[in-house]
């Protein structure tokens, strides 16, 4: 056994310890529910897409505009949940793409072209701890898991007749480990940060959010721009995949 694949069963075991503590934690923080705060977050990410694709053997970079993610989008969710008890805090974030019939994509200086179908789950999971709570701001650190599944269809054309058809899934667990808190600028007006690395079912992934943010007596809203990167193995079809755009959120407190 590689040391690589060492590491990456070690992580897989870090990231199922630490669904047990979440689940734990969740337990214990539900018997205390007069002092447990709960936000909601809907929010809209328009982002763009780059990567990279295998197809016939070869491997394709690729950009896809948010623009034409929006043009050919079939369905998406995005959504998150914060529970938060004294210092301890429990997060969860869901995403959901399903793209279809994406523009192709240039290649092979103009000569081909390739045609991208893509459906996706990324889906986050922690339990976060602030080492810090001041009048100027929150720092803490976050442990948990970040889950992605892939479902992607190729069509590599040539002077537009389709030369290869190829289609493939991923099913990705990474156990990420991370920081995230808040500056306060005012009684309202703050800037809340997040910052994770991770790995385990890829070889690497990170993820960074940056925003400003305004709060209400019902919530907050948030407008910022956040940054996903997975670095995957050579034989999946997708071997690298980059999601990163402006955001807009709306939390609901409760």
């Amino acid at each position: 056994m590689s040391v690589q694949d060492m590491v990456k069963k070690c992580s897989c075991l870090s990231a199922v310890v630490v669904l047990f503590v979440f689940c734990a934690t969740i337990n214990g923080l539900a018997q205390s529910a007069d002092t447990w705060q709960n936000e909601v977050t809907i929010y809209g990410w328009y982002a763009g897409i780059d990567g990279e694709v295998s197809a016939l053997g070869e491997s394709e970079d690729f950009t896809v505009e948010a623009s034409d993610i929006i043009e050919n989008l079939n369905m998406i969710f995005m959504g998150g949940y914060e529970g938060k008890y004294n210092k301890w805090s429990v997060l969860v974030d869901a995403v959901y793409m399903d793209i279809g019939d994406t523009a192709n994509v240039p290649a092979g200086g103009g000569i081909s072209s390739v045609n991208l179908d893509i459906q996706s789950w990324v889906l986050h999971g922690g339990v976060g701890y602030d080492l810090l709570q001041s009048n100027r701001g929150t720092l803490g650190v976050i442990g948990g898991v970040r889950y992605l599944n892939l479902d992607v269809a190729v069509n590599r054309a040539f002077d537009g007749a389709s030369v290869a058809q190829n289609s493939d899934s991923a099913d990705l667990l990474d156990g990420i480990v991370g920081i995230r808190g808040n500056v306060k600028i005012s009684d309202n007006w703050y800037l809340p940060y997040y910052a994770d690395i991770g790995t385990g079912g890829s070889e690497f992934s990170y993820q960074l959010f940056a925003a400003i943010g305004y709060r209400f007596g019902w919530g907050d809203v948030r407008l910022g721009y956040r940054h996903l990167q997975f670095e995957m193995d050579d034989d999946e079809i997708m071997q690298d995949l980059q999601i990163s755009g402006p955001v807009l959120g709306v939390g609901f407190r409760f």
